[in-house]
């Protein structure tokens, strides 16, 4: 459900409530529908916990999330609404950030013109099914990471000083 980027610019708290609205606005996290507790999130995510304590708590100041009596967090009805509003504003944001990028570049007024009129045009990119999507997105387990991890120490006790 979620694809984290670690070496990302962009925050993780920042990517998880985004990726939280996106599900929301599309439908696939419906009102009532509950999130896990932050901490067996993070787990899943192989991110620290506050991290992910903190992008529940801007979604909760959002209106999107509010804690479920059970644990976890719960999606608040009408959060769609709010969600696909600040998607549409993210998106908006991006599309001025790239205006002025291409500015800066050195890029003309017609030629950013031309460019996001030729993108406007262009057929639509196939949407991924959520089955494909989530195929795709497979993070190693902590376990395989932790094997390969071994692996390196392994090596460096057969180099060095000696054994374990």
């Amino acid at each position: 459900m979620f694809d984290i980027q670690h070496d990302s610019p962009v925050p993780i708290h920042e990517q998880i409530a985004t990726q939280i609205m996106t599900h929301v606005a599309a439908g696939d996290l419906p009102a009532r529908a509950t999130l896990p507790d932050y901490r067996k999130l993070a787990q899943e995510l192989l991110a620290n916990p506050q991290v992910v304590s903190r992008a529940y708590a801007d979604l909760e100041w959002e209106g999107v999330l509010k804690k479920h009596p059970a644990g976890g967090m719960e999606v608040v009805a009408g959060a769609d609404v709010i969600c696909r509003g600040r998607i549409h504003e993210l998106a908006r944001q991006r599309l001025r950030d790239a205006v002025r990028q291409g500015l800066a570049a050195g890029l003309a007024d017609v030629e950013i013109r031309q460019t996001v009129e030729h993108t406007l045009v262009a057929p639509p990119p196939e949407p991924v099914a959520n089955a494909d999507l989530s195929t795709s997105i497979k993070k190693p387990s902590h376990a395989s990471r932790h094997r390969d991890s071994q692996g390196i120490q392994d090596l460096s006790w057969e180099k060095g000083s000696g054994s374990p």
